[in-house]
């Protein structure tokens, strides 16, 4: 027999302003320029302000603000230099106005940003992928918040109980990690295949299990399931004496994982040089006076906006009718909500820019020898977390704000992630970055003899002996990360 039940129950839900927070945050300068107006086109109750247009906001880092929320709260993690300017908006709550501010006097001259080639969004193009999912509404904002925490190969090599817990803490969302888990069955249907694998082995049979089933894909699975280390090691025959198949259907099977992309999420950041219609500009600054640095970040074409002094009026007016019949009522309700949506807008990229800037103002206090200097070699060990405990943000969030976004200095425009590098230790305790290691290592083959180069053994002998704590494989992968071909390559025959 049938009953019927009441029951209640408590539901965190992602606000639709923590969801535009979170999407802005991948954003560059251009694509927020887009959005901006995209939203002014379709938000009648949105407008742009009288004034001038100017691209850089600011706030001087020593002025009154809440540290609270971004580490000790004493502000120390804010304040390392003082002579790094905050680059900060304001939001007026009197007009909804939404503010930019000049970050030098007129006097100075301001450095012109130049025009590059832009990257195809990585965020955006599986958001759209996730948008056409017959999921619900939850798991899909759920597998987007975790778009936004793979790293730039396409992986997600945090776990589901941090991610949950990230959430909890940061946007007060309680999910479980089934929740997440269904969310992740999500992400890794999505195209190029291989997104939002957990790790390299993960990652290659996602691939080989779309590929069409005959003899070699089922035995590349076999391989990779069971012997994924000794392939990695290129232990061949081990694996196939104990497969016990024939070098042929050996060589058939590695030539097909070869053909497999162990790093998915290059093919949505590949370069688009080539494409001259598609363009980007910095999206910060990064300036030297007297040996002071000032950081700003550029929004060169945002328009100043504000919610229409207009629909505010007709809201009240409506409000305020003796007579309010159905149509009067559905104006209210319509204008209530384009105001209350441009309210959110504004406020959404306040939140936004508040965060790009402060994580920039760490990333400079952190490499502050590079930034005075341009010599790549004076970039210390930087990690994600590094940032993110000096700024008080999330790791997760730090990855957003820093992919695929770039920064101007007087040497050049740098992508942020190339002001991230890995410790290699020494043996002196000290640690050093891996662009330090890296110009060794070019140091060392541009002066080998080139009729009978360095082998990476060799090179890593050389490397020790000087007090780098390196492997093999370590100087393998920064040879290839520089161009450098491998030794039999690099032989003069002359």
């Amino acid at each position: 027999m049938l009953k019927q039940r009441l029951s209640i129950s408590q539901r965190q839900r992602l606000s639709p302003m923590q969801i535009q927070v979170i999407r802005m945050l991948g954003y560059s300068t251009v694509e927020m320029e887009e959005i901006i107006n995209k939203e002014l086109e379709a938000n009648p109750a949105l407008e742009e302000s009288d004034g001038d247009t100017v691209s850089d906001i600011s706030l001087d880092a020593s002025s009154d603000t809440d540290d609270s929320e971004f580490g000790d709260d004493d502000g120390s993690a804010m304040a390392d230099d003082i002579d790094i300017m905050e680059a900060d908006s304001y939001y007026n709550d009197d007009n909804g106005a939404y503010s930019i501010k000049n970050n030098f006097d007129g006097q100075r001259d301001t450095m012109q940003s130049p025009v590059f080639s832009a990257e195809e969004s990585f965020a955006e193009n599986l958001f759209g992928q996730i948008d056409e999912t017959s999921a619900d509404e939850k798991t899909k904002q759920l597998a987007r918040y975790l778009v936004s925490s793979l790293d730039e190969n396409g992986y997600l090599t945090r776990s589901l109980a941090n991610i949950a817990d990230d959430l909890m803490f940061s946007m007060n969302v309680e999910v479980s990690e089934e929740q997440l888990s269904e969310a992740l069955d999500i992400v890794r249907q999505l195209e190029p295949a291989g997104i939002g694998a957990r790790n390299l082995q993960d990652c290659l049979l996602i691939q080989i299990g779309r590929k069409h089933s005959n003899p070699s894909t089922e035995l590349a699975t076999i391989i990779l399931k069971k012997y994924f280390d000794q392939f990695t090691e290129k232990k061949y025959n081990y694996i196939k004496d104990k497969l016990s198949v024939t070098q042929n259907e050996l060589e058939d099977a590695i030539a097909e994982i070869t053909k497999l992309n162990p790093k998915p999420g290059s093919e949505l950041n590949a370069s688009k040089a080539s494409d001259a219609a598609s363009q980007i500009v910095p999206d910060f600054t990064v300036e030297q006076y007297n040996d002071n640095l000032y950081v700003s970040l550029n929004g060169f074409n945002y328009p100043k906006l504000s919610v229409s002094r207009a629909y505010r009026e007709m809201l009240q007016e409506l409000a305020a009718s003796n007579h309010k019949d159905s149509r009067t009522q559905k104006a209210i309700d319509f204008t209530r909500q384009k105001i209350d949506q441009a309210d959110t807008f504004i406020e959404s990229i306040r939140q936004r820019n508040n965060t790009l800037i402060r994580t920039m103002i760490a990333i400079a206090n952190k490499q502050r020898a590079f930034f005075l200097s341009g010599d790549d070699t004076q970039l210390v060990p930087m990690r994600l977390k590094d940032i993110a405990e000096i700024s008080g943000y999330d790791a997760s969030t730090i990855s957003r704000v820093t992919n695929g976004k770039y920064v101007q200095t007087s040497y050049g425009v740098f992508p942020l992630r190339y002001l991230f590098s890995e410790t290699i230790h020494t043996d002196s305790g000290q640690g050093v970055s891996s662009k330090k290691v890296m110009s060794v290592i070019r140091e060392t083959v541009d002066g080998e003899d080139k009729h009978n180069p360095l082998t990476d053994d060799q090179i890593k002998e050389r490397l020790n002996t000087e007090g780098y704590r390196i492997a093999r494989r370590t100087v393998a992968k920064y040879r290839e990360q520089m161009n450098i071909p491998a030794a039999n390559k690099r032989t003069r025959k002359d």
